[in-house]
């Protein structure tokens, strides 16, 4: 391993239902100001529920549409919340989101 490197394979890192239809596996658990990282899949219809953001988050479609509860985002779309924003996460079809904390994951 590289001096400074961490690495995390995703068919190893530790995967768990937050919701019904909804699965997070953890890249990277983030304490306070270190990135956190993880993949979300939601199955077909699978909504999250409202989400205010404590911390800055970044969203990136992998695969399928990410619906925020007001605009579908396809694979391929870049999503950043700030600090103090709110979004209602669902997928009408199914999709796989990286989602990252660069400021560390703010506690469940």
């Amino acid at each position: 391993m590289l001096a400074g490197f961490d690495v995390t394979h995703a068919d190893q890192a530790s995967r768990r239902q937050v919701k019904d239809g909804i699965a997070v596996t953890m890249l990277r658990e983030g304490t306070h100001h270190e990135l956190a990282a993880m993949l979300i899949d939601f199955e077909p219809g699978a909504v999250f529920g409202e989400e205010l953001h404590e911390t800055p988050e970044i969203l990136f479609v992998l695969e399928g549409t990410f619906h925020d509860g007001q605009q579908a985002h396809p694979a391929g779309t870049l999503i950043t919340a700030r600090s103090g924003s709110v979004h209602w996460p669902q997928s009408e079809t199914g999709c796989r989101v990286l989602v990252l904390y660069p400021d560390g994951a703010a506690s469940e």
